[in-house]
């Protein structure tokens, strides 16, 4: 039966409801050879974040995806306390981001090796905790691939050939996300599985037409007053295009910083359906488009078959 997989177990995709794609509860930037669980208290974050979670809740927003991967803050027990304090079906996933948030060992060995231990995190739990990832979350540099990220990426691909797990790679920028889908496609990936985040920063809508026409999601995430009117001009793009059921929206907010006092300024998640659904009913998108955006496409994304 298809399923989605939260930090608490599996869902049924229509318990789904209303997604945040893309939003990070937590995140450190000290870099891959020093993070760790050691560097925040976790009940510290789990009372800093957990408002700004009910706050949402509050909103109708049923399923929450962060998108912290390995190195970076990716504190499944944290999430999974999170979920079951505000009743949110959160995501975590499995995967690496990109320098410095790199191990050394990542460069040594090959991207079938990356995949088997990204497989083993999807079959056995994340690092004993018992909570599966729901997906699988990357990262490439801009421009022209370099090799630890071409090896990112197939790795990613072979990941989900084995799993049926949804990639979602921080992107932004359209060589790197022409270039990328090239990998998995050569990996044999279908690219509707595969989710060009950060797509709100291709400049070209061009590209964004070409993107679509080769099958991938593209997550339009960063959303916020003063981005507000550029995404609506992707999403009528979008709809008008006849790639609608191919798009992805969120803010990419929060979050507790570690390291900083009290976790620094976190950005709220609210924004989307206090602010930005009315715009989208204003510039003439009805309900069942709305729904479509935000219920129908996370489901399908975050299904696994």
């Amino acid at each position: 039966m298809p399923y989605i997989q939260t930090v608490r177990g599996r869902i049924h995709p229509s318990e789904l409801g209303l997604t945040l794609m893309h939003e990070h509860v937590l995140c450190d930037f000290i870099g891959a050879e020093k993070t760790g669980p050691h560097r925040w208290d976790r009940a510290q974050v789990a009372e800093r974040m957990a408002p700004y979670l009910q706050a949402i809740a509050d909103q109708g927003i049923k399923a929450f995806v962060d998108c912290s991967p390995r190195y970076i803050g990716r504190d499944p027990l944290l999430l999974r306390h999170l979920s079951e304090r505000t009743g949110l079906h959160i995501l975590t996933n499995t995967g690496f981001y990109k320098e410095p948030f790199l191990p050394p060992w990542v460069f040594e060995v090959s991207a079938e090796e990356l995949a088997e231990h990204w497989v083993a995190e999807w079959q056995e739990g994340i690092e004993g905790t018992g909570v599966r990832p729901g997906f699988i979350k990357i990262a490439v540099n801009p421009g022209a691939l370099v090799p630890i990220q071409q090896k990112i990426v197939r790795a990613a691909a072979l990941t989900h050939l084995q799993t049926g797990l949804l990639v979602a790679s921080h992107t932004g920028e359209a060589q790197a996300a022409f270039e990328s889908l090239s990998i998995a496609e050569k990996a044999g990936m279908d690219l509707a599985r595969y989710v060009i985040v950060h797509a709100n920063g291709i400049t070209d809508l061009a590209d964004h037409d070409a993107l679509a026409a080769r099958g991938a999601w593209l997550e339009y995430d960063g959303l916020r007053a003063d981005t507000a009117e550029w995404h609506l001009t992707l999403v009528r793009h979008a709809l008008e295009r006849g790639y609608g059921d191919q798009i992805l929206l969120s803010h990419d907010a929060g979050w507790y910083e570690a390291g900083q006092p009290q976790g620094g300024t976190v950005r709220p998640y609210t924004y989307l359906m206090a602010e930005f659904v009315p715009l989208l009913r204003q510039a003439g998108l009805g309900e069942e488009e709305i729904h479509r955006l935000l219920v129908e496409n996370p489901r399908r994304a975050l299904t696994i078959s």
